[in-house]
């Protein structure tokens, strides 16, 4: 099954540390692995932050694997085929229970190492579109089918209930993954595609678009999200202001917020663990230079609550330690 996985790794980025103790014994330095999309995705640049972090601090070297499907991201560290995977808490969710897309695999090996932060992500249309509302999305073209990510259909149909919408209600457009639905909408072929704030994807649609992109508002109230969490129990709105690295976030604007957690195997050796945690809680402005999504990285959320996953026992070690054992 693995060696299927394997074939659709893109890319290695690799670095060197040098030895140094451990936080709870020793051991030898060794290489380890995050799993996380392709570049072009903000989640590549992001792993791509820990993983440099982490080799600057402590005696870890690490390197990305990428794979374009989610399930292949979160597969890597079940199968052992990478140490740590970088991916959404809704996601890791399903293939704990192994529901949906994971229906009848359940992969009950996955443990969180910490909670990184708040995820936003929202529906993108030309700036200059009719489109002004979620509601205004009935009857446009989507992005459908999503072979190589399934995880775009639970998106959508998340961000489309919203106004009480799915993707039954869009004309759909066959693509395969998140990159290339980026790529139809700019090559004219779909009228919106979805993608997290602050993707390098997303300043690259902007710039070349006449009048840039914008992201559109979505409505905020206990049914607008009751809506969405009957997909996923994990989606939310949670409002986003206008910054520099946020293009087509013209104004403050609603979006779909759920979680991005670090991915680790229940038998991952818990010194391996404890440093890696221990490196992300001491090294904020590491992570914020590698990436400035980090400036929402705060050390009591690495513990957050994630009601479908449980935290490894050295995550939840490291965590009694600093006083924020709050995750279970």
């Amino acid at each position: 099954m693995f060696s299927i996985m394997r074939s659709s790794i893109l890319s290695i980025v690799t670095a060197a540390a040098l030895l140094a103790p451990l936080g709870i014994g020793t051991a030898a330095a060794q290489t380890v692995a995050i799993s996380t999309l392709p570049p072009g995705a903000i989640n590549n640049v992001q792993a791509a932050a820990i993983a440099k972090a982490v080799q600057e601090h402590s005696n870890l070297q690490m390197r990305l694997l990428t794979f374009s499907s989610p399930a292949a991201i979160i597969g890597a560290v079940q199968y052992k085929q990478a140490e740590f995977a970088y991916t959404s808490n809704e996601e890791a969710g399903d293939a704990f229970a192994g529901i949906n897309q994971h229906q009848g695999k359940p992969m009950k090996d996955l443990r969180v190492a910490f909670t990184v932060f708040p995820f936003r992500v929202g529906i993108i249309v030309r700036n200059n579109s009719d489109i002004k509302t979620v509601a205004d999305m009935k009857g446009k073209r989507v992005g459908s089918g999503w072979t190589s990510f399934k995880q775009g259909i639970a998106l959508w149909n998340g961000l489309l209930a919203n106004a009480g919408l799915s993707l039954e209600d869009t004309t759909p457009v066959p693509t395969t993954d998140l990159l290339r639905a980026a790529d139809d909408f700019k090559a004219g072929k779909s009228d919106a595609f979805m993608f997290a704030i602050g993707g390098p994807k997303v300043a690259e649609i902007h710039a070349s678009i006449d009048g840039g992109v914008r992201f559109l508002n979505m409505e905020n109230s206990p049914q607008a999200n009751a809506r969405m969490q009957a997909v996923r129990r994990e989606y939310h709105v949670a409002a986003v202001k206008p910054a520099p690295n946020f293009p087509g976030v013209i104004g403050p604007t609603n979006l779909m917020e759920y979680y991005i957690v670090l991915l680790t195997h229940k038998d991952t050796p818990e010194a391996l663990v404890y440093t890696v945690v221990k490196t992300a809680y001491g090294n904020k402005p590491a992570l914020v230079a590698g990436h400035p999504s980090f400036r929402a990285f705060t050390q009591a959320g690495m513990a957050a609550r994630q009601d479908r996953l449980q935290y490894h026992p050295a995550a939840l070690k490291f965590f009694k330690e600093v006083g924020i054992a709050t995750g279970k």
